[in-house]
């Protein structure tokens, strides 16, 4: 645990005293390395369909995979990026990379060979996020639920160790390109590009309610020229479907594709509050050129040059983990009310095969339990910008509790990071977590789940806020 810019004070106990510094020149690098992995590897995110074993539970076991088939190859390179930023106090490193989601052991794994190869960023400072497409790599994650679902099947260290090394290089290269540069941040709003999926059994969501801010990180050289844009933006990666046996960055990568195509420099994504959020019709028509990231990108950009630069930032940081402990699923017809035929994640099968109770209190060695909090404060030209990573699928309504505490805390802006550090499935609210569902069932700490996620953000957001 770490507070960048914060001192910390021993008169008896523990306080936590703000130490403030001057805004520093900025210097950023960026870096985009392939991080395809072998055909053959699992395709991750879909337990159904061409993806799975034609006689699951029977296995089929080949050098990648057990439960599910092997990837056929790849429609388009899967990308592992790397964006550092250094006001000359606090370094941090922004990754990210075409995943279902940052596995905690992946991401420790990653940092341990960055640190390795030299890596200059403290380590509680480098935060991974995965984009959550739908057909990036399994078998990278050592937790068994997900395996025995099948979701990523099991995992294989030789594809573990290579992707993390890919995410590695992507940082170590990322710091041997650090320039001056201006750095700008900005708000703005993507409207139909996406629906809630969840409109259709819950009464309180419509199609539309979704989240429309999309976030801007711009970074120029010193000359003015683009070296990064970074949109953070709500949608689930799933205009390929199960049976798509081929690697794609989904229509994210479409969108980075299309703006560095258009301004240059290096574009990476960032899902947000995505867990209800899925691409709008026609937004992944005529793939794999995506009919929706022209209008994306254009959005996008148009946030981008709103963002005024400046050749000075200061950051504030803080990381700690916080355990959430064993499992609390709550498995009843109410919410698994086809859970007698298996459900979408087979889950009574598996645990008739556990036995199990219905609250399915599962060890951490089936869904990560301990997972890490990020807060990063960027202030530019007296503009507060508060940024939190969530360890998963946040509903769009957690969305925007957390988007309401950063204000009440007043931050100007903020940056959702969902999908970060770890993944421990979705998080529902209260309501939509009664009301059951795909979303609801997979929430996996009870109905308090989303609470226990805004109160970590808050808890991390606050350590930074009066920096």
């Amino acid at each position: 645990m770490q507070t960048a810019k914060f001192v910390v004070c021993l008169v008896g106990y523990v306080l936590l005293c703000v130490a403030m510094v001057a805004c520093g020149p900025v210097k950023a690098g960026v870096a985009k390395v392939d991080g395809t992995l072998p055909v053959g590897t699992p395709l991750a995110g879909f337990n159904h369909g061409a993806r799975r074993v034609p006689h699951w539970p029977l296995p089929h076991v080949t050098d990648f995979t057990t439960f599910m088939t092997g990837s056929t190859g790849a429609l388009n390179p899967t990308w592992t990026k790397a964006l550092i930023l250094d006001d000359g106090e606090t370094r941090v490193a922004l990754c990210t990379f075409d995943g279902i989601g940052a596995d905690g052991s992946l991401s420790n794994m990653a940092r341990d060979i960055a640190e390795d190869m030299g890596m200059v960023t403290p380590r509680e400072n480098v935060i991974f996020s995965g984009s959550h497409s739908h057909s990036g790599p399994g078998a990278v994650s050592p937790e068994l639920l997900w395996a025995l679902a099948p979701a990523t099947d099991f995992l294989v260290p030789e594809l573990q160790i290579a992707l993390a090394t890919s995410m590695a290089t992507a940082i170590i290269e990322a710091e041997k390109n650090m320039v001056d540069a201006e750095i700008g941040i900005s708000i703005g709003q993507l409207a139909n590009a996406t629906v809630n999926r969840r409109a259709k059994i819950s009464p309180y969501l419509k199609t539309d309610s979704i989240d429309p801010n999309v976030g801007v990180i711009r970074v120029d050289k010193a000359d003015g020229t683009v070296l990064a844009t970074l949109w953070n933006f709500a949608i689930h990666g799933v205009c390929y479907g199960p049976d798509n046996m081929q690697f794609s960055s989904d229509i994210m990568g479409g969108v980075c594709d299309t703006i560095e195509a258009a301004v240059g420099g290096v574009a990476l994504f960032v899902n947000a509050d995505a867990g209800d959020i899925d691409p709008a019709p026609g937004v992944c028509d005529n793939k794999p050129n995506f009919a929706g990231a022209p209008y994306m990108a254009k959005v996008i950009l148009e946030t981008r040059a709103k963002a005024p630069v400046s050749k000075t930032l200061e950051m504030a940081t803080f990381s700690t983990v916080v355990p959430f402990g064993n499992t609390d699923m709550n498995i009843t017809l109410s919410r698994f009310n086809n859970c007698t035929s298996g459900g979408p994640l087979d889950i009574c099968t598996i645990c008739e095969f556990l036995r199990c109770d219905e609250n399915a209190h599962l060890p951490d060695n089936y869904v990560e339990q301990n997972p890490i909090f990020n807060a990063i404060k960027f202030t530019i030209d007296n503009v507060t910008t508060g940024l939190v990573t969530m360890p998963g699928e946040a509903l769009m309504n957690l969305g925007d509790w957390i988007r309401e505490d950063l204000a009440a805390m007043h931050f100007d802006q903020a940056l959702l990071f969902g999908y970060s550090n770890s993944h421990m499935g979705y998080f529902a609210t209260p309501r939509e977590y009664d009301i059951g569902g795909y979303e609801s069932q997979l929430t996996f700490w009870g109905i308090g789940t989303a609470e226990k996620v805004r109160e970590s953000c808050k808890m991390v957001a606050s350590k930074v806020a009066s920096a």
